[in-house]
């Protein structure tokens, strides 16, 4: 499956978890910030890691905006904040035609460091179990 994995945050254990769900969807990009260096490009799924606040970047919006289906068909969202903070991503993504995962996985993410990337066994399972269930609802 095409797939892209972009990250929107600044803490090492969402980074890791990016980096882990880019491994086991076998992602032929390395884990990307947002905006991509390399714009998404007819995408079957894009994974976008999170940490969502009230005010969101305007860069990060914008880029939501554009993920219209010539870029993604689907976009699944791991958020590290909450369901308030992600509706407005959701709404943004939608108006801009794409199908929006209805399984949001919500993770906390910890302090917002870069090199602290200790992630626990259990939100490995929990983020690797979430991503096979996205893949099987999308390949239906």
């Amino acid at each position: 499956m095409k797939l892209r994995v972009l990250t929107a945050t600044n803490k090492g254990k969402l980074i890791s978890i990016a980096e882990m769900l880019a491994k086991k969807g076998e992602a032929e990009y390395a884990v990307d910030v947002i905006p991509p260096a390399y714009s998404c490009d007819r995408e079957r799924l894009v994974i976008l890691v999170v940490s969502a606040a009230a005010k969101m970047p305007n860069a990060f919006s914008i880029f939501c905006k554009d993920l219209g289906r010539g870029r993604t068909q689907h976009v699944a969202l791991l958020v590290d904040g909450t369901p308030e903070n992600a509706a407005p991503i959701i709404e943004w993504i939608k108006g801009a035609g794409s199908h929006v995962c209805d399984e949001v996985l919500y993770m906390k993410g910890g302090l917002p460091f870069k090199f602290l990337r200790g992630v626990s066994e259990e939100e490995t399972a929990t983020a690797a179990a979430w991503l096979d269930r996205i893949m099987a609802d999308i390949q239906k």
